[in-house]
């Protein structure tokens, strides 16, 4: 009895070793995201949608972000060519002070991580959204970004704020694994209006 308990005993500890070792050896993560929505239909061809956004939104870079207007343009430009709109894009201009609101309804919001938002060293970027249950739309995104933005990281999280969760597909756009992703597309066009 005691053989069985040590071979079991030392099997566990090797297969917690491996995962451990597989959760170092991870690449950076592209970001997680933050959401309230309760539930999700599965979709095999293509990233899941948490939910829509009944207004058309508004993308605020707020002063502390670290990004240049053409890398905004570009991500916001990505977004638009599969088919989504946007009110308009404001750099670093906030008249109605949704930089610093909790729920910017109706806005996309891009900050620099702060201090007290507590996200793993590994990931580049996270996402907050908020949605209507009752309606399956989204009200307001808030983006944070380190300051070392990658390529492909801002179209990411923009496509989270959409309502777009994690699709684990290599060189998919909306995969969590920076490393792994790319530029595919599959999934994320926009339903024509």
């Amino acid at each position: 009895m005691g053989k069985i308990l040590n071979v079991m005993v030392g099997s566990t500890i090797i297969l917690l070793v491996i995962i451990l070792v597989l959760i170092l050896a991870r690449s950076a993560l592209a970001s997680p995201y933050i959401s309230n929505f309760e539930t999700l239909d599965l979709n095999n061809k293509g990233p899941a949608r948490a939910a829509t956004w009944k207004r058309t939104p508004t993308v605020i870079v707020c002063s502390d972000a670290p990004l240049v207007k053409s890398e905004v343009k570009k991500a916001v430009q990505f977004w638009k060519d599969l088919g989504y709109h946007f009110f308009r894009t404001q750099y670093k201009y906030d008249p109605l002070n949704k930089c610093n609101q909790t729920d910017p309804v109706g806005y996309i919001v891009i900050h620099l991580v702060k201090q007290d938002l507590k996200i793993a060293d590994d990931t580049l970027a996270v996402t907050h959204f908020y949605v209507d249950n009752d309606h399956q739309e989204v009200e307001w995104a808030i983006i944070y970004v380190k300051p070392d933005i990658r390529e492909t990281v801002l179209e990411h999280e923009i496509g989270h704020a959409l309502g777009f969760l994690h699709y684990n597909q290599i060189n998919h756009l909306m995969n969590q694994t920076w490393a792994q992703g790319g530029w595919d597309t599959e999934g994320l066009q926009a339903a024509r209006r």
